[in-house]
């Protein structure tokens, strides 16, 4: 597994991050081939967590 990298999002849970953290941490869930922040990116949006499933 790839190592988080030095972020301030690292070390906060959803609800603590800003919308930017949010977005840097779906990008890099997504590269990691992982959808972990989908969810909260969605609901951020105005979207239900589970959209698309």
């Amino acid at each position: 597994m790839n190592a988080l990298p030095d972020e301030s999002w690292t070390t906060k849970t959803a609800t603590e991050m800003t919308d930017a953290e949010v977005n840097q941490a779906r990008g890099h869930f997504m590269e990691q081939g992982s959808n972990s922040m989908e969810g909260e990116w969605l609901r951020r949006h105005g979207l239900p967590e589970n959209y698309g499933d």
